[in-house]
């Protein structure tokens, strides 16, 4: 019988085993530098420039008054670049909800106990691939080298795009494309975008000019606000009232739905859930009372001053308890009133009138959906934003203004007034009913964006330059090819295209080419898309001093796409 021959072990098993375990790592580093090069990089956010919608160094607390949770800005002990006052002891946070002003701070400057700012992903590798599809949008959350220094990350939504001209009027951003405009127009807007390179450099003296008459005239005309995108106007909504959460205490600037009628009246909103019962009295309505409604953030610790805002929504769930009544919804803006009327056997209005409309004033725009059916909840809201009205009835649009002159359901802006007059007070919004019964829950009022620059202070630290910024409603700017206009969403504290003022080393050799005001496209870096790990819990019961103050575990309820 043959042995059977037993092949010899191989000496070479081991270093060949070696050779592509270290191939797979050098492999996954490159991939993973590549990856983070070229298509996702996670990034940390500084300052409060964003909130609400992303948040820098910051505390979070509950109102002792009515339990709303909000943050407020700290200063962040390792980013010496923070301008903002210093929280100490015995500071106080206003809540936005019910105005009380909260002084047991959790986390304040002093206590160095500040939660670290969000964290982002940023898609980076649409910018490069050159696809209309993927080229930088309008509202988009951007991430950008900051044109101080070309170091520095900044973040800020995209509200300008080339070859267009750009203005901020009454909190609204105003654009329209080079295209439209004369070539007279075009060319005056094209120097005084030169002199202000003149002045810059010193090669000029005196003060930047603002565009002649004939300009602004054709501006005024053909000028338009470009609507947000849904998902960019659902981040812009900021909190005024939300009856949810009810002041315990409720003093003379305490928010409250108050009854114009008093006891007479048969609405009763002393609880969560408001209730209307029809006692046969003419305009009985409810006003939301004691809230000065105005760009105002609570993450602002120390803002005092901000600008009113008519740019409502107002939104609940209305469950009706029989088949008859109206309910009427109505907000105001520049002294124009709007109301959104809603009859229970599905006849929706949307009425222009000074006076509670009745069933023959002649409408906007009418529609006819399913009567309501008594003890079945419906979602309802109203707003007014971008001069542009939207009454919904569950998930779905049912009527809306036009913005076509020629239209009956016409709402759109003036600009020449809105130039030369200011806003006044916000008129709050009411709620009136009439014929029937139902309860409302989950009732909100909440305000859209409000671009603003506190007028007492100048914008810019440059003596030629306009007082009120760039894009200001007399000095329009004028976008070329590769520029872009940012703003941020905390609009009070952000330091963003309007004011910037100075020129990094890495665009001073542009020269001309670079604009004050502006970011060049090969200076964006991405979109941001998503809060990987927003500020995390903390373990206060560990025993170990520092850790107990780091945010160990990640808050996952927290983590959102970012919109």
């Amino acid at each position: 019988m043959n042995a059977q021959t037993v092949p010899a072990p191989s000496t070479t098993g081991e270093p060949e085993g070696l050779k592509e375990t270290l191939e797979s790592l050098v492999i996954a580093l490159i991939l993973a530098f590549v990856f983070r090069a070229f298509i996702v990089e996670a990034f940390v956010i500084p300052t409060g420039s964003m909130a609400p919608t992303l948040y820098g160094a910051h505390g979070t607390i509950r109102c002792e008054n009515c339990g709303f949770e909000f943050a407020y800005g700290v200063k962040d002990p390792d980013d010496p670049r923070r301008s903002y006052r210093v929280v100490r002891e015995g500071a106080r946070a206003v809540c936005p909800n019910c105005n009380y002003p909260n002084g047991a701070l959790p986390v304040t400057d002093e206590r160095r106990n500040a939660q670290r700012g969000d964290r982002i992903l940023v898609l980076k590798w649409p910018l490069d691939l050159g696809a209309a599809a993927l080229e930088p949008h309008r509202w988009q959350v951007t991430v950008f080298k900051d044109p101080s220094d070309g170091k520095t990350n900044f973040i800020k939504r995209l509200v300008g795009l080339p070859n267009e001209v750009l203005m901020i009027v009454d909190g609204d951003v105003f654009t329209v494309p080079l295209a439209e405009l004369s070539d007279k127009t075009r060319a005056e807007l094209d120097r005084i975008r030169h002199e202000k390179y003149l002045l810059r450099t010193g090669k000029m003296r005196g003060v930047l000019r603002s565009p002649p008459p004939f300009v602004m005239a054709e501006l005024e005309k053909k000028m338009r606000i470009p609507r947000k995108t849904p998902a960019a106007q659902q981040s812009l909504w900021f909190v005024v009232y939300d009856h949810d959460y009810l002041p315990r205490n409720r003093g003379p600037r305490q928010p409250a739905w108050l009854p114009a009628q008093g006891n007479a009246s048969g609405w009763d909103a002393s609880h969560r859930r408001v209730r209307f019962e029809d006692r046969g009295l003419q305009n009985d309505f409810i006003a939301l009372m004691g809230k000065d409604i105005g760009a105002f953030c609570a993450y602002n610790i120390y803002q005092r001053r901000y600008a009113p805002v008519a740019d409502l929504r107002v939104r609940f769930v209305l469950t009706p308890h029989t088949s008859t009544g109206t309910l009427r919804i109505r907000l105001e803006k520049r002294r124009r009133v709007f109301w959104a009327v809603i009859g229970m056997d599905g006849t929706v209005r949307l009425v222009e009138s000074t006076q509670v409309p009745r069933d023959n004033d002649p409408p906007m725009a009418e529609a006819h959906i399913d009567p309501f059916v008594p003890g079945k909840p419906v979602a309802v809201s109203f707003e007014n934003v971008d001069y542009r009205l939207a009454i919904r009835i569950g998930d779905r649009e049912v009527l809306a203004s036009s913005s076509d002159p020629q239209s009956p359901a016409y709402y759109g802006p003036n600009l020449t007034d809105l130039r030369r007059v200011a806003s006044g007070r916000t008129e709050p919004p009411r709620i009136y009913g009439e014929g029937g019964s139902w309860d409302l829950v989950h009732l909100v009022v909440e305000r859209d964006e409000y671009y603003y620059h506190d007028p007492a202070q100048r914008a810019l630290r440059l003596s030629w330059a306009p007082p009120g910024g760039w894009a200001s409603p007399h000095h329009p700017i004028l976008l070329r090819e590769h520029e872009y206009f940012m703003l941020g969403d905390n609009t009070t504290a952000s330091k963003d295209s309007r004011l910037w003022d100075e020129v990094g080393p890495h665009l001073v050799s542009r020269g001309e080419d670079f604009q004050l005001g502006t970011v060049p496209r090969d200076q964006l870096i991405g979109e941001a898309f998503f809060v990987y790990w927003p500020a995390g819990h903390r373990l206060t019961w560990l025993p170990i001093a520092g850790l107990n103050q780091w945010g160990l575990i990640p808050d996952v309820g927290r983590m959102r796409w970012i919109r």
